[in-house]
């Protein structure tokens, strides 16, 4: 992801033991549950510092858009890591943005969660809707 901002979030949940263990891959579903809880948590964090007069709506945002396009870009076998990119499409108010952004799903060896690096630029579309209401 050579130098661009990245932000790295850590999935509540853990893997199941016995789901055939290891990272999951890039469209597995723990990896894009723990994007889902990213886009879920910014778009409360920018509600929450910009006092709208009807935050309701803007929640909407982290509830409305598809992840498409996933591609495994490179699996590293030595630390069973998984280099994916893919193309995130918000929708709002009958509008739609999207953005194409890579991230990379890793399986914390200590205690089996799932970790998932992403590319901030994921997030741009989410800021555009708020600013242009």
């Amino acid at each position: 992801m050579n130098g661009t901002k990245l932000s790295c979030i850590l999935a509540i949940s853990t893997l199941l033991a016995g789901c055939g263990g290891g990272t999951p891959t890039c469209a597995d579903s723990d990896a894009l549950a723990v994007l889902d809880e990213a886009i879920k948590n910014e778009v409360e964090k920018f509600v929450a510092r910009n006092r709208f007069s009807t935050p309701e709506q803007f929640r909407e945002i982290g509830e409305s858009y598809e992840i498409s396009n996933i591609r495994t870009l490179e699996y590293n076998e030595s630390v069973d890591s998984y280099q994916c990119d893919a193309t995130i499409t918000y929708y709002y108010k009958e509008r739609q943005q999207s953005v194409d952004f890579s991230y990379r799903v890793d399986t914390d060896q200590s205690d089996g969660n799932v970790l998932v690096e992403y590319q901030m630029k994921m997030l741009k579309p989410i800021m555009s809707f708020f600013m242009t209401g």
